[in-house]
């Protein structure tokens, strides 16, 4: 699973205040919870925040056309993209996915091989191979949050430290 943990001292500061003069913080995690998942979807929109993704080759788009998919980045079928999950309890707020391959369209992967687990061969590229290099995955780094949804999740706990709660 991967997830999406904000380390930040103004943010991290905050929610300190938050747990010490709260009896109830977990009504304010869950809007954070949930203005984490609204900034991930900002950025799959957006395709890269603050700075765009590296674009597809533009084979890759003419074979996503041909098949009748998004052209959009990270969402051929948006699979990933519908997988993220919010989450929270009294002191934590985030969100995640359980997509397998997540870490790697986030993170990026190195250049690897690829063997079948379960056959004696793999298909691949119109022929059989006992393995296939896979080239390795440029980093589309989308469980990322922007000043903006810092300084609203900051509002979001502000508020709720205010109202008394």
């Amino acid at each position: 699973m991967i997830s999406l943990k904000v380390d930040d001292r103004e943010v991290t500061a905050t929610l300190r205040k938050l747990l010490a003069r709260s009896q109830n913080p977990e009504p304010a995690m869950a809007g954070i919870a949930a203005r984490m998942l609204g900034a991930v979807e900002d950025n799959f929109r957006a395709e890269g925040r603050p700075a765009k993704w590296k674009a597809l080759k533009p084979s890759t788009l003419a074979a996503r056309a041909a098949a009748g998919k998004s052209g959009k980045i990270l969402q051929r079928t948006s699979h990933l993209a519908r997988s993220m999950t919010p989450f929270h309890s009294r002191t934590v707020a985030g969100v995640g996915t359980n997509v397998p391959y997540a870490a790697a369209m986030n993170n990026g992967s190195k250049p690897h091989e690829i063997k079948p687990k379960n056959k004696k061969a793999l298909f691949f590229g119109g022929r059989f191979a006992k393995k296939v290099k896979h080239p390795g995955t440029v980093a589309r780094p989308f469980m990322v949050l922007v000043d903006r949804d810092k300084a609203d999740i900051i509002q979001i706990m502000a508020a709720h430290i205010m109202s008394g709660t």
